[in-house]
């Protein structure tokens, strides 16, 4: 079996969660694609908790072929985790991983690997025109931008159609860190780092699991996880409204001693309580974040739970 494994050339991993109209199209194109490479390679498909019957339709893939592999997560723990449970049980030289709504075309693999070829360990597709919502492409725009600032490679065009060597996902596995930004991970390790332009279509089916909650809690993640910059900005606002008290309060004293005026009292107390209050909420929350994130990473529990394995 051990010689088997050595074998296999490309693994491509897909976390999935309630995908079941997308999975037979996907299968079937991703398929002609990786036997067109003509390279041994496995298909490793993670179900992420789904309750629709994606799980159903990929017990009958495995048992069509035997280089589909299905592992089944208790519940839903997350896309990044997902992708790490299909890390953990890839056997490929070359990892690509990609999205279940065929957002992603199969079809623009051989460029990813034909990138990786030319050096490179890690190759991020970027896409021409994506077909996202606005209220997506305008975080994706943001997101590019802070990671621009973050991360120690001159790429910020990530997203989760990509292609890694094998040593990449063996360091990966290796961090103790607990965060949920792979891409950033990947990019602060070192390695070569590439893009390429690939084609982005619309979802064949279905609704996608990205919602407000979920990107601002991704971007946050991304945030805390690099840098000490929400900590900082709660440090500077906590200076700045200090200033405003304090010309305030020597505006009101001038005007008492000058001109005998009485200061308003209720206006005045109502809004410094308001600011000042609502600055130390904030600060006390970006420190709590971090708190929360060394609780985790203390307590070391895992980052998914296996149910099934095929």
């Amino acid at each position: 079996m051990k010689g088997e494994d050595s074998f296999i050339q490309y693994s491509v991993v897909i976390p999935l969660l309630n995908e079941e109209d997308n999975l037979r199209p996907l299968h079937s194109r991703l398929t002609a694609v990786m036997a067109n490479l003509r390279k041994p390679y496995e298909i490793v498909f993670v179900d992420d908790g789904s309750t629709d019957g994606s799980y159903s339709i990929l017990k009958e893939f495995h048992q069509a072929s035997s280089s589909t592999r299905c592992v089944r997560l208790m519940r839903n723990f997350g896309q990044q985790s997902a992708t790490r449970a299909g890390f953990a049980t890839t056997k490929g030289q070359v990892i690509l991983t990609m999205d279940a709504d065929l957002q992603n075309p199969p079809e623009e693999i051989p460029k990813l690997i034909a990138k990786l070829d030319e050096g490179y360990e890690v190759v991020f597709g970027i896409f021409a025109e994506r077909k996202h919502s606005l209220f997506r492409r305008l975080g994706s725009d943001f997101t590019k931008h802070v990671l621009a600032k973050l991360l120690p490679v001159p790429v910020s065009n990530l997203s989760c159609f990509r292609a890694l060597k094998r040593e990449v996902v063996e360091q990966l596995a290796l961090l103790p860190e607990k965060t949920r930004f792979l891409d950033g991970l990947m990019c602060w390790m070192g390695f070569r780092v590439g893009t390429v332009v690939v084609g982005h279509a619309d979802r064949y089916a279905g609704k996608t699991k990205y919602g407000l909650f979920g990107l601002l809690s991704l971007w946050f993640d991304m945030l805390v996880s690099f840098t000490n910059l929400p900590l900082k900005i709660g440090t500077a606002s906590g200076v700045v409204v200090g200033l405003v008290g304090l010309v305030l309060g020597l505006f009101y004293l001038i005007r008492y001693l000058m001109y005998g005026f009485a200061v308003p009292g209720f206006a005045t107390i109502v809004i410094l309580i308001t600011v000042f209050a609502g600055i130390q909420l904030m600060v006390l929350g970006i420190i709590g974040e971090y708190l929360g994130r060394i609780n985790s990473q203390v307590k070391n529990k895992p980052e998914y739970v296996v149910r099934d394995m095929l």
